[in-house]
Parts: structure tokens; sequence; C-alpha cells
């Protein structure tokens, strides 16, 4: 278990080192946006991975607790109420205590009910959002939101929110990492095999439960705040049922079970949208909005059959298979 433990620590430190040098290395703005928006998914992708790998909740409500960090975040800062940076530690509050009282009841329902009681979360704050123009913007969105300042300084590159969003995805990570591997980690994978095998041996089912769907509610909207800043423009549609379906694909994709898989699914599924965008839909541009959909379901199956662990689960097997093979050289 050492050595594991110091492998991936290793393996964080060289990521970490990749990601602070990349934008040196590839001096490009269309690659620094898209890095921007790795960075911030995968902070969603990592609320979805402490959700549905390692404590076995179905909860589809990650898309409103971001939507509802960029519109508190939003408006605290556009009508003056809050300093934009104020703003998004407000937005992480106010969504924990959202969660806290949507959570306490809905988490008692199990599976597929669960499923559907955070789906219908989804449907109402999309709605609510669309139609409570006076507050929101409705449909044309929230606009006029001022730049984000830290410590006095203004951010207005992307260069600079590049730095932050990652800042932050990898403090997540780190977080979750150290949570997955501490009592409270155990306790949650112990969820995810039998509630009632948990329960039996004095493992609080509900407190913990609703432990993670609050933390992980923070996250989204702590995310959801920056994302608001970057773009200076929110719409409900941003916050809907397409981006559940991206963070599925992410975390499933990325290999459900395994933190790792939360960055690798981001990661592939962003740039090969982004390959879809550029190359693919040249060809076919009477069919675009179909791409993705026929695309991606094909690329699921195809992992799932042949990579049931993700494409981390994949990658370690490559690994394994590569320092066999250079033993057996030896």
């Amino acid at each position: 278990m050492a050595v594991r433990e110091l492998k991936q620590r290793k393996g964080f430190l060289l990521f970490s080192l990749a990601v602070a040098l990349g934008p040196w290395i590839i001096r490009s703005n269309y690659m620094t946006s898209v890095m921007i928006l790795i960075a911030i998914y995968g902070v969603l992708s990592l609320g979805m991975e402490l959700l549905m790998g390692q404590t076995g909740l179905f909860s589809l409500a990650h898309p409103t607790w971001f939507g509802l960090g960029a519109y508190v975040s939003g408006i605290a800062a556009t009508r003056g109420i809050l300093p934009p940076m104020a703003s998004i530690v407000a937005a992480g509050g106010f969504a924990a205590v959202v969660a806290f009282v949507i959570g306490a009841p809905v988490l008692r329902l199990k599976g597929f009910y669960l499923a559907c009681a955070t789906f219908a979360i989804i449907i109402v704050a999309q709605v609510a959002a669309a139609q409570w123009t006076g507050l929101t913007g409705g449909p044309e969105g929230l606009v006029g939101i001022p730049a984000l300042r830290i410590a006095g300084y203004t951010l207005t590159s992307d260069l600079q929110f590049y730095y932050l969003s990652w800042f932050f995805c990898l403090v997540c990570y780190l977080f979750c990492s150290n949570l997955a591997a501490s009592r409270v980690g155990r306790a949650l994978r112990a969820l995810r095999d039998s509630e009632l095998a948990s329960s039996s041996v004095g493992i609080h089912v509900s407190y913990y439960k609703l432990q993670v769907f609050v933390l992980t509610a923070t996250m989204a909207a702590v995310a959801g705040g920056i994302f608001c800043f970057y773009l200076r423009f929110v719409v409900p549609d941003s916050f809907g049922f397409p981006l559940l379906l991206e963070l599925l694909m992410m975390t499933i994709m990325g290999g459900l079970g395994d933190l790792r898989g939360a960055l690798v699914g981001t990661f592939s599924v962003i740039w090969l949208k982004e390959a879809l965008n550029a190359y693919l839909r040249k060809g076919f541009p009477s069919i675009s909005s179909e791409v993705d959909v026929v695309f991606f379901g094909l690329l699921i199956i195809v992992v799932l059959i042949f990579m049931p662990k993700g494409l981390v689960g994949g990658m370690d097997q490559v690994a394994t298979f590569l320092r066999r093979e250079i033993g057996r050289e030896r």
C-alpha cells in the first residue's frame, strides 16, 4: 500500500508540474481556454465520482449545483451585494445549505427512485432560472458580470483563469484522494457495497450519504462561480440535461471507482468533442447536432466492452503489461 501511495504522489506531482508548465510550452490561447473548461468540468466529474463511484449514490442533480453557484455568485457580484471572490465563497455556502435541505429527505430514496428525484431537481431549477427574469435574466441570460478580483488583483486573461481553475481542480483532487483513503472513504465504499451490512457494523448510513452529497454540491457550486466569472455570462441552458450527459460520459469513460478516471474522462471527452467540431462536422454539416451523440454512444460501448474499468483501468493494464515485458527482457 505504501508503494502504491508513493507512486500516486509522484504521479500527482508530475501531473501538477505538467499543468504548471503547459501554457509556456504550448503557447496557444485556444488550448488554454479548452484546458480551463477541462479543469472546471474536472471538478464536477470528481464530485460525480465521489457520489457514484465511491458511495454508490446515483444522484443526477450535479448540474443544478453548478448552475446555482454560477447564478448566486454572478447575481451577488452584479448587484454589488458582495465582492466577486466573496460571492464565489458565498455561492458554495449557499449551495451547501440548499443541498442539505434537499438531500435530507431525498437521500432516503435509493437506486432509480433517487435518480428520478434528483433529475427532477434539474428540471425545476432550469425552469426557475428561465422564468425568474427579474433575478436571473431569463432565457437571455445574466449579463454585466464584473471582472473577478483576488486580493486587489483583477483577472482578465485566459492564462490567469487557467491557473486559478487548475489550482482549484488539483486541490479538490488532492482533498478527494485523501478523503477516499481515510476512514470516511472506507465507510463510503462500504455504503456502495451494501448499506445493510454497513449499518450492521455501526456506520451511520444517512449521515455519510448526506455528508458526501453536501460536499460535492459545494465543490460544484464553487466551480460554477469560477465558470461564471470566466465567461461573464450565464444562461440556463448551460446547466441542464446536456451537461448531465457529458458528466456521465466523463465519469463512465474515465472509470468508476477511481478518482483518476474523473480527470482522464474529462480530458478525453472534451478534447474528442473539440476534434469533432474541428474535423468530422466539416464533412457532416447537415447532421452536426447528432454527431456527438452517435460518436460518444459508440465510444462508450467500445470502452465498456474492452475496458470495463474505463480508460484508467485500460492504462493500468497496458502499464502492467509493459512492466512484465521489460522484466522478461532483463
